[in-house]
């Protein structure tokens, strides 16, 4: 509560992962908010909340509603309140409130009823202070306690295979694989369809890594807090992440080579900021140090494969490293290199598409494109070796002359298809087989989530630059298609007077449409 919610966040913790130059560089403390809302949406059980007559905890909604998602708020110091407005009538809740899109439908996760201002004194809490934490206490439980899966029954050998486990854990295994792992099941009575049940259970509540598909079936992560650390070591490295002069500029663009990942898993420090007078302490750290590193380099190739399955990264095929041709992989999330006005003006001027857009109610579109332009990757060749942004990607389109652009905005995943060319058409067939087969890929991506995505699809109504944000000129692809009709010109039905009244050239939106509606996949299906 200390923090102001229009303040960018980076400009006071200095302490934190610097983001200067990638996607959250301005981002204030409600923007991260927003964020982290979205995340939980993103990542959990489905949030729509549904009437539950039996529940008379104060879990509920506004709406009396139980929420099948249901967050807790906790505003922390409040003692370090300052003064954010020039209301000082509006709650802290309600300035919250006012961080969500207006669009999405974020404010549903959140209750009054499930909020809560907390201090954090230097010193021993006050009877009331303790009083509110105990309010927080019951609150938590209460919540768990309505949530879908309380009460539901596990077989007890499964937690047995739990067990031995997070055994093999504690004794410093990071990996295992599950053709020996079969033998400890097989002595608990646990054939291959059960075990194949208990690592998808214990995938699912985050105990362990596992995926039963290609290369990654025999191998189980058990050690998932070592593995998201091999990711953030990569992408927080400040030898290269902090952009010095002279290291390795490609990584201001995303890549990176298999061997400077080695270098860095070699150079990692457990606090390298404490100082270790304790000369037994010392050498403990090194210990753990040189079997942390060690430990990664071992199992390189199975996290580099995760990683990959996970679309946090992928090995771009027929590129090869500075160094003794060594593998070049891309890290969307790593790329701070901004897409220039002047490629974005070159678009404009070439025979285009429209821009189709995919509008995330719920959804957080920035990792959603960071996947998609990895699947992307694996299907079509790049344009060149500066095709990539932080928030767009370029492809070559398998037909002769034909390229197109993935970006992100705030609230969108956008996609058009151009020429280089103004002697070359662009061919319908091939911009619907382009759509076609990023909207494949978007159903995929969300397939691998807890629930069904709910975006829409639509286009702009506006001759934007690619990456531009999109939000006023979004246009839903079921409305713009009863307005078209035969029309190659038609007024835009959501600017349709004063000064933003402006006509839409249909050939180009008629060009990206399917021939049957059912063939479409958006949330209206």
């Amino acid at each position: 509560m200390s923090k102001k919610l229009d303040e960018e966040s980076r400009l006071y913790d200095t302490d934190r992962h610097d983001p200067t130059g990638s996607l959250f560089h301005s981002w204030t403390y409600g923007e991260y908010f927003h964020f982290w809302l979205q995340t939980i949406n993103t990542y959990c059980n489905d949030g729509m909340t549904q009437s539950d007559p039996k529940d008379t905890t104060e879990i509920k909604d506004s709406t009396a509603n139980a929420n099948l998602q249901p967050i807790i708020l906790i505003a922390s110091h409040k003692d370090k309140l300052q003064v954010r407005t020039c209301n000082p009538s509006e709650t802290f809740y309600s300035q919250l409130e006012r961080c969500l899109s207006k669009e999405q439908t974020l404010k549903r996760l959140i209750s009054p009823y499930r909020y809560f201002e907390v201090e954090c004194p230097p010193g021993a809490l006050t009877q009331r202070q303790q009083m509110t934490i105990d309010c927080v206490k019951k609150c938590i439980v209460e919540t768990v306690q309505n949530l879908q899966h309380w009460g539901e029954k596990v077989p007890l050998k499964w937690f047995e295979l739990e067990k031995i486990l997070n055994n093999e854990k504690a004794n410093g295994k990071k990996v295992i694989l599950k053709s020996q792992f079969r033998k400890t099941a097989k002595y608990h009575a646990i054939d291959e369809d059960d075990l194949n049940d208990v690592l998808r259970f214990l995938h699912e509540i985050g105990k362990i890594l596992y995926f039963s598909v290609n290369k990654l079936k025999d191998t189980i992560i058990i050690d998932v807090q070592w593995f998201v650390d091999a990711f953030k070591y990569i992408i927080t490295d400040e030898k290269h992440f902090a952009r010095k002069d002279n290291i390795n500029p490609l990584v201001n663009t995303g890549k990176i080579t298999g061997q400077y990942i080695k270098e860095i898993w070699k150079n990692i420090h457990v606090n390298p900021d404490v100082p270790c007078a304790d000369t037994k302490v010392s050498i403990e750290t090194d210990r753990h140090h040189n079997s942390l590193w060690q430990s990664y380099l071992n199992h390189k190739d199975e996290i580099l494969q995760y990683m990959d399955k996970l679309g946090l990264m992928t090995r771009i095929e027929g590129h090869v490293g500075a160094h003794n041709e060594e593998e070049m992989y891309y890290i969307p999330s790593m790329n701070r290199t901004d897409l220039s006005d002047d490629s974005k003006d070159e678009i404009r001027e070439q025979q285009k598409s429209a821009m189709m857009l995919y509008f995330f109610k719920t959804y957080l579109p920035h990792f959603f494109f960071f996947r998609l332009v990895v699947k992307c990757l694996k299907k079509w060749k790049v344009c060149d070796e500066n095709s990539f942004y932080k928030n767009a990607a370029f492809y070559k389109a398998e037909d002769a002359g034909h390229y197109f652009v993935i970006a992100v905005s705030k609230t969108s995943i956008q996609v058009q298809i151009f020429t280089r060319d103004e002697t070359v058409n662009l061919d319908e067939e091939c911009v619907k087989k382009i759509r076609q087969t990023v909207e494949e890929f978007i159903k995929e991506i969300t397939e691998t989530f807890h629930r069904g995505i709910i975006y829409d699809m639509g286009f702009s109504c506006g001759d934007i630059k690619i990456t531009d944000e999109d939000e006023e000129f979004f246009l839903k692809e079921t409305e713009i298609k009863r307005e078209i009709g035969n029309s190659n010109e038609i007024t835009c039905p959501k600017h349709f007077r004063g000064k933003y009244k402006h006509k839409i050239d249909t050939c180009k939106i008629l060009m990206c449409l399917f021939e049957r509606t059912s063939t479409l996949i958006s949330s209206d299906n």
